[in-house]
C-alpha cells in the first residue's frame, strides 16, 4: 500500500514502526514518534501492521501526540479496508475530538459500514453543527446509510448552511434517493469566491453523477487535478449511460491550461504593473492566479524577463507559483534567446528527478520544453512514455499532447509511431489517446 506521493517523513522499517507504538510514550526520544510509525505502518498492510494500529485507536490517553497519532491510525485502518476495526472505529465517533469524529465516519466509509447503529450513530452527530456536517453527510451517503435520510433532508431543508453542506445534501440525496434536486445550485456553487467552496462543488457534482455539468468544471478556476478528477471518476457514467462526450478533448483542454478560456468575473478598470501581477502567481487561489495570467498574457515579454531577475529563485521554491510561472511562459508565443534559456531552465528544474514524479509543474514543463527546444522534448520521448520510468499518467499524456501536434504537421519519426502502437499504458486514457494519434498518422 502506498503512503501517498509526498513522503518526506524519514525512513522506518515495520519492525520498527511497532516497536514504536510498543514503547511508553515518555520513553520516546520524541513525542511526534508515534505518528511516525503509524504513517509508516500504512505502506506494509499485513496483520501485525493491523493489530498495532487497532491497538492505538482502542487507547483512552488523551495526550495530543497519541491523539494526534490516533487520528492517523484510524485513517490508515480505513484505507487498509480492514472490517476487523469497525467497532472500534465506531466507538471513536463519541470522542471529544472532532478531528477523530470525522475520520472515524470517514474511515468507515472506506471499509463499507453496514453496521445500522453506526449509521445512526453519525446520523445523531449532524444535530450539532460544531461536527464537519459535510464529512458526515458524505459518509452516511456512501455507506447507503438510506435509514439517516430523513436527517439529512433535515439539514438540507434548513436556511443559510453553507454551500459546501448544501452541496453535500444534494449528492447525497441523489445517491440514496437516485433524484437529483436542485441540480442548479451546484453548478453556481462552481462560482463561489472562496476556492474550497469551488472544489467542494466538483466533488458533489462527482458523487451526484452531474455528468452534464463537467464542460462547466473543466473551466472552473480550481487546480487542473480537481478538474481531470472530475473526468476521471465520471468517465464511467458516461460510457454506461451512452452521452454525447469527448472526453480526450476534454483532458487536452484541462492539461493544457489556457488562462483565457478559464471562467472568470473580469475587471478590466484596475491597473497591475508587471512585478504586481508576478507576485499574484503566488496566491493559493486559483481564480487570482489565472485572473494575473490574463494580464500577464498582454505584457512585453522583455518586462517580464526584466522582473523575473530579482525572484526568479523564489518561483522555484514554490510548486504553485512556478506552475503557472511555466503556463504563462507557453502562452506568451514570444522566443527570443533570452526567453529559451530561462524557459529552459524552468523545464530543467522542474523535471529534476529530486522532485516526485507527481508533482503539478511537470507536465507543463514537458509542454513547454516541446515549444522551446524539440530535439531535448525528441530525446525524451521514450522515458516519458515509459510507465515505470514516468508514473504520472499526466505527464504521459502531455508528451502525447505534443506528439499529436507533430503528426499534424507532418513531423513524426517513424520509430515514434512504433513506440505508440506497442503502447500497453495501464491507464485508459492514455491508450485512447495513443489510438487515436496512430488513426491520424500518415503513416498508419
Amino acid at each position: 500500500m502506498k503512503a501517498g506521493h509526498f513522503d518526506n517523513l524519514p525512513p522506518l522499517s515495520k519492525n520498527d514502526a511497532l516497536r514504536i507504538l510498543k514503547t511508553p510514550i515518555n520513553k520516546l526520544a520524541l513525542s511526534s514518534d508515534y505518528y511516525k510509525a503509524v504513517f509508516h505502518l500504512a505502506k506494509f498492510h499485513c496483520s501485525d501492521s493491523e493489530r498495532a494500529l487497532l491497538e492505538l485507536v482502542q487507547s483512552d490517553s488523551k495526550e495530543p501526540s497519541i491523539l494526534i497519532a490516533k487520528r492517523k491510525a484510524i485513517e490508515v485502518l480505513g484505507r487498509m479496508k480492514c472490517k476487523k476495526a469497525i467497532l472500534h472505529i465506531g466507538k471513536n465517533l463519541k470522542s471529544f475530538d472532532p478531528y477523530i469524529v470525522e475520520n472515524s465516519a470517514w474511515a468507515l466509509q472506506e471499509i463499507g459500514c453496514t453496521n445500522i447503529e453506526l449509521h445512526n450513530t453519525i446520523g445523531v452527530l449532524l444535530d450539532n453543527p460544531k461536527n464537519n456536517q459535510r464529512v458526515l453527510i458524505q459518509s452516511l451517503a456512501k455507506m447507503n446509510a438510506i435509514t439517516e435520510l430523513s436527517r439529512i433532508q433535515k439539514v438540507n431543508s434548513k436556511e443559510n448552511i453553507a454551500p459546501p453542506i448544501k452541496g453535500a445534501c444534494i449528492a447525497a440525496i441523489k445517491i440514496l434517493t437516485g433524484k437529483l434536486n436542485d441540480p442548479n445550485l451546484l453548478r453556481e456553487f462552481l462560482d463561489l469566491d472562496n476556492q474550497n467552496d469551488r472544489q467542494s462543488a466538483v466533488q458533489d457534482i462527482i458523487d451526484s453523477k452531474a455528468c452534464h455539468f463537467l464542460v462547466d468544471v473543466i473551466h472552473t478556476p480550481i487546480a487542473p487535478f480537481f478538474r481531470l478528477r472530475a473526468l476521471d471518476f465520471l468517465w464511467p457514467t458516461i460510457q454506461n449511460e451512452g452521452l454525447e462526450f469527448n472526453i480526450l478533448e476534454a483532458i487536452d483542454f484541462v492539461i493544457l491550461d489556457d488562462p483565457r478560456k478559464i471562467r472568470l468575473v473580469k475587471n478590466e478598470q484596475q491597473f497591475f504593473d508587471t512585478d504586481t501581477l508576478l507576485n499574484d502567481l503566488f496566491n493559493t487561489d486559483f481564480k487570482e492566479c489565472y485572473s494575473s495570467l490574463n494580464r500577464l498574457i498582454n505584457i512585453p515579454p522583455n518586462n517580464i524577463l526584466t522582473s523575473l531577475k530579482y525572484n526568479l529563485n523564489k518561483f522555484k521554491k514554490d510548486y504553485g507559483a512556478i506552475y503557472f510561472l511555466i503556463v504563462l511562459f507557453r502562452y506568451l508565443g514570444v522566443y527570443s534567446e533570452n526567453f529559451k534559456k530561462l524557459g529552459m531552465e524552468l523545464v530543467s528544474h522542474c523535471l529534476d528527478k529530486s522532485w516526485s514524479p507527481f508533482m503539478k509543474f511537470k507536465p507543463q514543463a514537458i509542454l513547454l520544453s516541446f515549444e522551446l527546444d524539440i530535439d531535448f522534448f525528441k530525446m525524451n520521448i521514450s522515458n516519458w512514455l515509459d510507465e515505470r520510468l514516468t508514473p504520472s499518467w499526466i505527464c504521459r499524456y502531455s508528451v502525447l499532447i505534443c506528439l499529436e501536434k507533430l503528426i499534424q504537421d507532418k513531423s513524426l519519426d517513424l520509430n515514434i509511431e512504433e513506440m505508440l502502437k506497442n503502447n500497453f499504458d495501464s491507464n485508459e486514457f492514455i491508450r485512447l489517446k495513443s489510438k487515436k494519434i496512430l488513426s491520424q498518422s500518415s503513416f498508419k
